[in-house]
């Protein structure tokens, strides 16, 4: 915990850096923290960079556009303080100008890695889902879909978290993959799966009727999507499974069979 201390110097340091060094775009702000004596496994703990991004906005103020290079120089060039301050700074700002702030951060996520891509997802997009789950649920449903492999991953990741927080909001997710479900040019039935399987564990009910509501169906990619989700403790619906053992689709027939097997280990 930052001592008082630590608190003035550090906010002395901090403005000190926002009058002497941004205007010059002089960027390397480790210098207000670099004196900072305590360490946490040989890095500066993490409460500092929040304190020093936190008395950074408050002297950018409303001038905070002018300052959009400082911001993407923080990300890109000055390693995880950078990075963690780039989050404090994004998860208070996106929501005040989201149309500026948004396509920036988005563009951060299409070239990142998969760990500071779930920094973000985390940080700054779980939080605007909690406040305004209509506004930004389906720009998260929209990145599962996106060719970019790391951003559907994560994005789906943070969905999966999030419904599991917030159950009520399945309904409007399990919509939005079954409107996929029918369509032979489905690219990533993963996603479907992996849904599905995380919604039995959530909703098991829910996720049997899903298997009532469709079991007659003979339309091969929602089978083989069914039947990729089904574990080896859904012996209920065997009978639905071995129904589509016996259909003239090779499609069909082998995907069932293969979860046939899976069910046939619980005996």
């Amino acid at each position: 915990m930052l001592t008082i201390d630590w608190k003035e110097r550090l906010t002395m340091d901090t403005i000190s850096f926002f009058e002497n060094k941004l205007p010059k775009q002089n960027y390397d702000f480790e210098i207000i923290f670099n004196a900072y004596p305590a360490r946490v496994n040989g890095k500066i703990p993490s409460e500092v960079i929040a304190f020093v991004a936190q008395v950074l906005l408050q002297k950018i103020g409303r001038n905070h556009e002018q300052y959009i290079p400082f911001f993407n120089y923080l990300w890109e060039k000055k390693g995880e303080y950078g990075k963690l301050a780039y989050l404090y700074i994004m998860n208070k700002l996106i929501s005040k100008k989201t149309q500026i702030y948004f396509p920036l951060v988005e563009a951060a996520m299409k070239s990142a890695p998969a760990h500071d891509v779930m920094l973000i997802m985390d940080k700054i997009f779980l939080p605007l889902l909690k406040k305004k789950c209509a506004d930004y649920l389906p720009i998260l449903l929209s990145w599962i879909e996106d060719p970019n492999e790391t951003l559907r991953k994560q994005s789906l990741n943070l969905i999966l978290k999030f419904i599991k927080r917030e159950p009520e909001q399945i309904p409007p997710v399990l919509s939005h993959f079954q409107k996929h479900w029918n369509y032979s040019t489905e690219k990533y039935p993963q996603n479907q799966i992996q849904f599905l399987k995380a919604l039995a564990k959530i909703d098991k009910d829910m996720y049997l009727s899903i298997y009532q509501e469709n079991g007659s169906t003979r339309e091969p990619q929602t089978v083989e999507i069914l039947c990729g989700a089904i574990t080896a403790t859904d012996t209920t619906l065997k009978p639905i499974i071995e129904n589509w053992t016996h259909s003239g689709n090779a499609r069909v027939k082998k995907a069932a069979l293969s979860a046939m097997k899976l069910l046939s280990r619980n005996k």
